[in-house]
């Protein structure tokens, strides 16, 4: 029999394995210059993880407490079969900043703001790709290199 002091250990290292796995998922978006910040959130709109960079500016922060504003408008349209939802955002200095919203699996969302003038095509294929591992990590609370993908 397998004591629960055991079973405890074996989860916890099974989540943190997890949370690195996101955590990769996060540095290969930021491996492109468009991406200004990425957060994830459960589809109860709470939260999960945000990534952006130290020295971000008031602007894209303020495009931050607009998306944690109208998560619950996107949530319903993103469970009733859209995959993902593009925004532009005005942000203070006047650019339009482009907004993705992606499906992750059954249990989050993932958006993504990039810089105004980012290539959004190239892009596009990096946050999809990104929003269904992220869906397996969250769904499964499994490390990508533990499924066979």
């Amino acid at each position: 029999m397998i004591s629960q002091i055991h079973d405890i250990e074996a989860h916890t290292f099974t989540l943190n394995r997890a949370i690195e796995s996101i955590q990769n998922e996060a540095n290969h978006l930021f491996l492109f210059q468009d991406v200004k910040a990425a957060i994830l959130f459960r589809l109860d709109g709470r939260v999960i993880t945000s990534f952006y960079e130290m020295e971000t500016s008031n602007s894209i922060l303020s495009v931050i407490k607009w998306v944690k504003e109208i998560i619950s408008k996107t949530k319903d349209e993103l469970k009733h079969g859209a995959s993902s939802i593009k925004y532009n955002k005005r942000s203070h200095q006047n650019e339009s900043l482009p907004v993705y919203f992606y499906r992750t699996g059954n249990s989050g969302i993932l958006v993504v703001i990039l810089h105004s003038k980012a290539n959004t095509g190239l892009m596009e294929i990096e946050m999809s790709r990104t929003a269904r591992r992220l869906g397996i990590i969250i769904d499964k609370k499994r490390p990508i290199g533990d499924l066979n993908i």
